[in-house]
């Protein structure tokens, strides 16, 4: 009798150990968030941060990092261009599988074909899957709002874009510094291997310090109960973050995948993670484990 009352304590310790914990052995599938800076700008700008990247030295580099990236072995791999230059990017992505690397310079130095198709050509991929929305797209005249609803974001962008506040509550707060020093880029770049480079701008603290000096000014808009410069904020930046996380989910196959990685400019991470760890069904890896 008595064994028989211990096993049933210890099915019940059991049973409300698991519920209060949360635990399950559901599958989750595998993020990777590696925050980049644009490759490309090398090209129309002075600036020593993107300069020799067709060196051997970053070449090398750049063959290091596709190798590390693909042992993760990667499902999906999402970039930052908008859906409505997925035949342009097919149409390199094909060629480069036919052993053609893209003409246009531009396109070349890009982190779209030097991290990702170069990525996914070692995967096999059939294509490489562009997920940005762009809100640029709404001042477009030839823009074509979807439904009223559409059109109504519309108006909200042209609004805001013609929106001019100078008035600022608590400004003293808003404007003091980043509290931590963190080393130039150009000048850590010149330094270091790209992969600690990429390390260093998806850090805690350099996502931090990018975020801070992003927003804060526009928090600070506005006197009294006037807060018309968050609408920008939110749904033009919080907002175009959260259609891109959907862009993923929709195409989420969760019999099938078990990674996906996911490169973009790395002001977009912060969001980005937070939408993936709250989400049941995804697992955020440590970018330091992937890279070592």
């Amino acid at each position: 009798m008595k064994n028989s009352i211990k096993k049933v304590a210890t099915i019940v310790l059991l049973f409300l150990s698991f519920s209060i914990n949360g635990q399950s052995s559901h599958k989750k599938i595998k993020i990777i968030l590696l925050g980049t800076f644009h490759f490309n700008q090398s090209i129309d700008s002075t600036s020593k941060l993107h300069s020799n990247l067709f060196s051997a030295k970053r070449q090398s580099e750049i063959a290091g990092l596709v190798t590390k990236l693909a042992n993760q072995k990667p499902d999906k791999i999402f970039l930052e261009f908008s859906e409505k230059n997925q035949a342009y990017y097919d149409s390199i992505y094909n060629d480069y599988l036919q052993g053609k690397e893209p003409a246009r310079l531009k396109t070349k130095a890009n982190e779209i074909f030097q991290l990702g198709m170069k990525t996914a050509k070692v995967l096999n991929h059939k294509k490489v899957i562009g997920i940005n929305y762009q809100p640029e797209e709404l001042a477009d005249s030839t823009y074509k709002p979807k439904n009223k609803v559409d059109e109504a974001i519309q108006k909200l962008y042209l609004e805001l874009g013609a929106f001019n506040d100078e008035t600022r509550t608590n400004a003293k707060f808003y404007d003091l510094k980043y509290p931590h020093k963190l080393p130039k880029q150009d000048s850590l770049l010149q330094k270091v291997s790209l992969d600690k480079y990429l390390l260093h701008i998806n850090s805690e603290k350099k996502l931090q310090q990018a975020d801070y000096y992003e927003w804060n000014y526009f928090l600070s808009m506005g006197t009294g109960s006037d807060m018309s410069s968050m609408e920008y904020v939110s749904t033009f930046w919080y907002g175009a973050n959260l259609r891109n996380f959907n862009n993923i989910l929709r195409q989420v196959d969760y019999k099938e995948d078990n990674c996906y990685l996911i490169i973009y400019g790395s002001n977009h991470i912060p969001f980005l993670k937070y939408l993936f760890s709250m989400h049941p069904y995804f697992e955020v890896l440590d970018l330091n484990e992937v890279l070592k």
